[in-house]
């Protein structure tokens, strides 16, 4: 079927109220003329005034009016102007809106740090220093700091191989993407925002970018570790936690052997550390979410935005309904990264989907097991963004699912934190076979949900074909990787 006919098929309603969808975050994305009227007491989050009433002090963010207007990154064609130009809008707007803040803070206080992706300033004071700030014409809001607790994933059992592949990436097709496409993930970068990357892992070594071959490494610009969990300075990858490492396998890994147990066995990998061990500090994530956009040195120095990754997966989430990080998975949008997320472990419940996965922005996994049902623990929609949202957009194998961990091992583990990289997974791999739709988030997803097999479930709402359980159905990497627009295409 031609891709230009591809909407004849009964999603082509939800098609265009998706494309509508991802329009309006250009809208989203635009500047902010809106001012707070009233007590500039308003300003603050009810949860930050009592923790400075209990504690006399806290550590708060200082979200300022004024976003910047990403718009015109949607039609640049060249994918390193369109990276460098998110990133100068960026950090322009908050260079400039932020001046005067900092300004003041610089000489009131020595606790504070900014935030480009996000318009924001991360500041530890007290009460008085609070609503001093929120007087202040061109602050927004001042919300709360956070800590995000990575859900623990369940251990899993060990299912048996088909034809000499895990049963997970047997079960997307993505065997038969290899080998009729001959598409491995090669020329696509994947970034990692989790708990850290043991690089030197066989399975996961040979992918890692930092990998120059013949011996030689170079950690600058695949490395990023805010917290100096690793080191300080954090020199090399590491995994304090095993999250990441899993991950990452189940995405590129392959030792070359005996076990093939990635999607894109040829795709390239980066990481940053935004979780510090079992759980994730939003100043972490933040600083992660900046880092992906413009990769840095291991000083955190000279941003590279033309060496930002094609996707970016995010194994973590907290509660639903948390906008604080939507503007960074906006960002990642108009740049043409694709965000991956989990969509949460709270299941069986409606309505449980967690953020970030949770945003309309966001492309989130539900988790399946070997008999392609879905798991107790995932997470079910509606999203508590908006009516009519989605929850989770797909569902993947997500239980009992081997993987690589350190050291040098493999494990069986299962939660959506094991079903989204099969999602970022498939994306390289259709990026890969077709160069024409790489970087364009809005028709892969298009892609994605018009090949996804349907699975009934209106337990949550939603229809047959696409309801808030299995999202718009189980995964297939190998039609999605079929149905691209390849290079010989006429």
């Amino acid at each position: 079927m031609a891709w230009a006919t591809m909407g004849v098929r009964r999603r082509a309603g939800r098609n265009v109220v998706l494309l509508l969808v991802l329009g309006s975050l250009i809208a989203y994305a635009g500047p902010s003329r809106a001012r707070a009227a009233g007590d500039p007491a308003d300003k603050i989050e009810f949860s930050v005034r009592e923790a400075l009433a209990a504690s006399g002090q806290a550590t708060f963010w200082v979200v300022l009016q004024e976003e910047a207007n990403l718009a015109p990154a949607y039609g640049l064609l060249n994918h390193s102007e369109r990276g460098s130009f998110v990133y100068r809008k960026l950090k322009g707007v908050a260079t400039r809106s932020q001046a005067g803040l900092r300004r003041m803070l610089g000489a009131r206080v020595g606790a504070f740090k900014e935030f480009w992706i996000v318009n924001t300033v991360r500041v530890t004071g007290d009460e008085a220093l609070a609503l001093e700030i929120a007087a202040r014409p061109e602050v927004k809001r001042i919300v709360a700091d956070r800590i995000y607790q990575l859900p623990p994933p369940e251990a899993g059992v060990l299912e048996p191989r088909v034809d000499a592949a895990e049963w997970n990436i047997e079960r997307i097709r993505a065997p038969l993407a290899w080998s009729t496409f001959n598409a491995r993930g090669e020329g696509i970068l994947i970034a990692s925002i989790d708990t850290g990357v043991q690089y030197s892992h066989p399975a996961l070594v040979r992918q890692y970018r930092g990998n120059l071959g013949g011996g030689r490494i170079n950690h600058n610009y695949s490395w990023f570790d805010p917290s100096h969990i690793c080191g300080n300075p954090s020199l090399a990858p590491c995994d304090n936690n095993g999250h990441g490492t899993h991950t990452m396998g189940t995405m590129v890994g392959d030792d070359g052997g005996a076990n093939p147990i990635g999607v894109a066995p040829n795709a390239k990998w980066i990481a940053a550390k935004g979780c510090e061990s079992n759980s994730c500090s939003l100043a972490a994530l933040l600083a992660a979410g900046q880092w992906v956009l413009a990769p840095t040195d291991l000083n955190g120095n000279n941003p590279r935005p033309d060496l930002r990754p094609h996707i970016v997966n995010n194994s973590w989430g907290g509660g639903g309904g948390d906008i604080f990080y939507a503007a960074t998975v906006y960002a990642w949008v108009a740049s043409g990264i694709f965000p991956a997320f989990a969509n949460g472990n709270s299941g069986p419940g409606c309505g449980t989907s967690g953020s970030p996965g949770d945003y309309v922005a966001s492309y989130s996994a539900g988790a399946l097991d070997v008999n392609d049902n879905i798991a107790s623990f995932s997470s079910r929609g509606p999203s508590l963004m908006g009516p009519g949202a989605l929850k989770p957009n797909i569902a993947a194998p997500g239980v009992s699912i081997r993987s690589s961990v350190p050291f040098n091992g493999y494990a069986s583990l299962s939660g959506t934190s094991m079903a989204s990289p099969h999602v970022a997974g498939t994306v390289a791999l259709v990026w890969s076979a077709s160069s024409s739709i790489r970087r364009n988030v809005a028709n892969t997803r298009l892609l994605l949900d018009y090949t996804a097999i349907d699975t009934p479930d209106l337990t949550c709402g939603g229809t047959a074909a696409d309801n808030n359980v299995y999202g718009e159905g189980r995964l297939d990497a190998f039609a999605a990787v079929q149905l691209a627009p390849h290079r010989d295409a006429r």
